[in-house]
């Protein structure tokens, strides 16, 4: 999920129900069909062409008119626009179509911006999830699986984590592929070795299903607040005070933003509002006038005033970042774990003639002192290697160095200085 302005999910590349389309790869018998066309055929072949063309020029115009870098990354736009333009208007379907739009789109080498087709443009707006690599498994390079998804086939198949993959449809398995994802209906086959070192072979049919943003707090009998939830989405900011306001006699607070996708401005502003009593400055975004938005968070006399610690991974992404690079530029607290995605552009959704959207940065960030998180992430305080041995024996090491941490410090530790 990217970092956005308004209430709106980002869409991610999500694979599509299964609808019978692969039919078409098969022959069936079955009635002649006419010699020639009909007038709706001829009307529906001269129209896919137009309607695919106008797509692919909407994209190009929002991109050359919104794109926070007005030099493109340095892409020779022109160049190949000009050479994936032909290919658009003979797309046969709309995966077609996008998978030349997104090849464009790639060449810009920013994973915010990227375009959705309609049909998973319906499934994200109802909610239903397609099954990516993600559905599989999230894994460590090269083969360690770390987390299964709830609810997800690969759970239902019996995967868990502190497997390794082994063999990925019969040849051998070295991590996803940037990007890589699998469609409705499409089976993997694996060879895993399970937390024994037993040889296991399972077939995983990829189908939708949904997934739902997770929100829990516990309070440890060290004292530690532990608060974890998977995106900055509308209303996060008031669970939290929630469970701060609940958890009084509190003396830290661990915020565990693995997995944390971002979510939306407003929300990270809110959320950072109930951990600092001064005004803070956290960031500015680059526009594409090159003119700084100074990110500010006012003062909260009601904060908490104790020490904090966020625990990161790879997966932590956007406005995730966002919130860690803050609490270190402001020594507000430490980050411990593993560095993060750095994908912190903020982008914007605009509709496509076709009911497809394109997603689009339209902002850049820097932190407070003045470091790129963008194809950076952040560096923790306390980097963690992560081992096979620590999830087979489903031991959190980055918790337990948090609880430790955060029992060393004095009450009020780790508050914020106000920033001018």
């Amino acid at each position: 999920m990217s970092l956005q302005f308004r209430p709106r999910r980002n869409s991610r590349q999500h694979g599509r129900r299964s609808s019978g389309a692969m039919l078409a790869l098969f022959p069936v018998d079955g009635p002649a069909q006419p010699a020639h066309p009909s007038e709706p055929a001829k009307r529906a072949r001269r129209w896919r062409p137009a309607r695919n063309a106008q797509v692919f020029d909407t994209v190009c115009r929002l991109v050359e008119r919104k794109y926070y870098d007005p030099k493109l990354r340095g892409a020779k736009w022109v160049k190949l626009t000009g050479q994936f333009r032909g290919a658009a208007p003979e797309a046969a379907d709309e995966s077609t179509l996008y998978g030349v739009i997104n090849q464009l789109l790639g060449s810009l080498q920013d994973q915010h911006t990227f375009a959705i087709s309609p049909t998973r443009a319906r499934e994200a707006k109802t909610g239903r999830a397609g099954w990516s690599r993600h559905s599989v498994a999230q894994s460590r390079r090269p083969v360690g699986i770390t987390r299964v998804l709830g609810g997800s086939a690969a759970q239902e198949a019996g995967i868990r984590p502190g497997w390794l993959i082994v063999e990925l449809d019969g040849h051998p398995f070295d991590g996803f592929k940037a990007g890589q994802s699998f469609k409705a209906g499409q089976s993997a086959r694996l060879k895993l070795l399970d937390s024994n070192d037993h040889a296991k072979r399972v077939e995983v049919i990829c189908r939708p299903f949904a997934t739902t943003p997770e929100q829990r707090a516990q309070l440890f009998p060290e004292g530690a607040l532990y608060i974890r939830f998977s995106e900055f989405a509308p209303k996060t900011a008031d669970w939290l005070e929630e469970q701060i306001q609940a958890h009084p006699q509190a003396k830290g607070i661990i915020f565990d933003l693995r997995d944390n996708t971002g979510g939306l401005l407003d929300t990270l502003a809110d959320c950072m509002r109930l951990i600092y009593r001064q005004d803070i400055v956290f960031g500015e975004f680059i526009q594409r006038n090159q003119k700084p938005l100074r990110m500010r968070v006012s003062g909260n006399w009601r904060a908490f005033v104790g020490p904090v610690a966020v625990l990161t991974d790879e997966n932590s992404a956007s406005a995730a970042e966002i919130f860690a690079a803050a609490i270190q530029d402001t020594r507000r607290g430490i980050v411990i774990g593993r560095q993060t995605s750095g994908a912190v552009l903020a982008s914007i959704q605009d509709p496509l003639p076709d009911g497809g959207k394109l997603q689009i940065s339209i902002r850049d960030y820097r932190t407070a002192r003045g470091a790129r998180l963008e194809g950076r992430g952040v560096t923790p305080d306390i980097p963690i290697n992560l081992t096979l041995q620590d999830i087979r024996r489903n031991a959190d090491v980055d918790l337990q160095q948090a609880l430790e941490r955060l029992t060393r410090q004095p009450p009020g530790a780790g508050a914020a200085k106000r920033e001018d």
